[in-house]
């Protein structure tokens, strides 16, 4: 949502592309981080309960709150953290509970309905931004004086898709944790009838090789780094660089990433069940995934007329979705049952770190570096967007490199510990 939001939100706030980049990314991984790498210490070889869920639903919706009342950037960095806080309490106990809920056969399939989820969601977002921006500015204009034309239209936004939230908590407060037993038994009733010849799945084992675990988590990151930089930065990019409008940016990438992104990530959840003997060349596929999206999202920054620029963010978003679901699954394979929860929230607050802190700020940095946009550079004109989309590309560059790196170092253990 903020994506979407920020070319209005920057002129209330003063900020540079930099400032942009801090409060869209690392103001909200850093708290993330923290939050996640604690709850993986508590929860060691422990069950989480459901008030770890309903009370992230709480931190964050609060966050959405203030988020669209700041006056400042100082107050932004503040509601982003807390929403870091609030959704790193989430989603390493829903992970893990979803995993162990679905069964070896199942947690493909099952991992990647609920990514696909989460790329459906961050899609809607930025529909719903600029859906709600287009009827805000009607309402706005047939109410003049009134507190909805008084109040700049982004504010809005953060009350109104605060109570999506406000109504899910019910349902949350309905879930009841299933017990080790119950999840046994649902296990002897679904036996493998045609369990998968090959290696076995790793989580039999009890120990965790942090070695090799960090050496997968340094290219499964990459692909993350680039989409968070892509969804931070394509809707500026598209009012700078395509001549649209905020609310017109952020409905065309929303539409697209609607069905791009879930897409890649149902056919790498697809994939990975169709072909078992494919997991133990999972670095191998994020990196191949990760060089090959670089040519799409060339044309998405370079290609002429917005027809080349739209192919370009479907492919980019296809791709980079089965890279980045290859990565949080082969963290499955390589994580014992009983460290699951602890071993997803060292990932994910890792992942959010680098990924989501670094890609936006990289992006941003590197604009700023190369000149393009200040606190007064002007939404409506595309004279920096060409530094901005050197910048993104560069980006692209920088994570397949050092995905490369990653991948090759850690080939030969992830293949020997997913045979062990």
């Amino acid at each position: 949502m903020i994506a979407g939001a920020l070319p209005l939100m920057r002129l209330d706030v003063a900020m540079s592309d930099a400032q942009a980049g801090w409060i869209v990314g690392t103001a909200f991984a850093i708290p993330y981080g923290i939050t996640a790498l604690t709850l993986a210490a508590v929860l060691r070889g422990r069950q989480a309960s459901i008030g770890w869920l309903i009370g992230g639903v709480v931190v964050w919706t609060t966050a959405t709150l203030v988020t669209g009342t700041a006056q400042s950037s100082a107050t932004l960095t503040v509601a982003r953290a807390g929403l870091g806080i609030g959704q790193a309490m989430f989603v390493p106990v829903a992970i893990a509970w979803l995993v162990d809920t679905a069964g070896t056969n199942d947690r493909a399939r099952a991992l990647s309905l609920f990514t696909s989820g989460s790329t459906i969601g961050r899609s809607t977002a930025l529909l719903t931004v600029g859906a709600l921006l287009s009827a805000l500015a009607v309402m706005a204009r047939d109410a003049p004086g009134s507190l909805l034309g008084d109040v700049a239209q982004w504010r809005w936004l953060f009350v109104i898709t605060a109570l999506p939230n406000i109504i899910m908590l019910p349902l949350l407060v309905s879930i009841r944790t299933p017990t080790r037993d119950a999840l046994a038994a649902r296990a002897a009733d679904r036996p493998d009838p045609d369990p998968p010849r090959g290696p076995r799945d790793a989580s039999v084992s009890t120990e965790v090789h942090w070695w090799t675990f960090a050496l997968f988590l340094a290219a499964a990151i990459m692909p993350i780094l680039l989409i968070q930089a892509m969804g931070a930065w394509l809707p500026t990019l598209f009012v700078r660089d395509r001549g649209l409008q905020p609310a017109q940016a952020a409905i065309l990438l929303g539409a697209i990433t609607l069905f791009a992104a879930p897409a890649g990530q149902l056919a790498a959840g697809w994939l990975m069940t169709r072909y078992a003997s494919w997991h133990g060349h999972i670095p191998a596929i994020i990196l191949a995934g990760l060089a090959t999206a670089l040519l799409p999202l060339a044309g998405l920054i370079w290609a002429p007329g917005l027809t080349g620029a739209v192919i370009g963010v479907a492919l980019t978003n296809l791709i980079l979705g089965i890279a980045s679901f290859c990565g949080l699954f082969g963290v499955q394979l390589l994580s014992p049952a009983a460290t699951r929860v602890t071993v997803n929230g060292i990932f994910l607050a890792l992942v959010t770190l680098f990924g989501v802190g670094v890609g936006p700020l990289l992006t941003g940095v590197l604009a700023t570096i190369a000149g393009t946009g200040t606190a007064g550079t002007s939404i409506a004109t595309g004279a920096t967007g060409g530094a901005l989309g050197t910048a993104l590309f560069a980006t692209g560059v920088i994570a397949s490199g050092v995905c490369g790196l990653a991948a090759v170092a850690v080939r030969h253990r992830y293949r020997q510990q997913y045979a062990a």
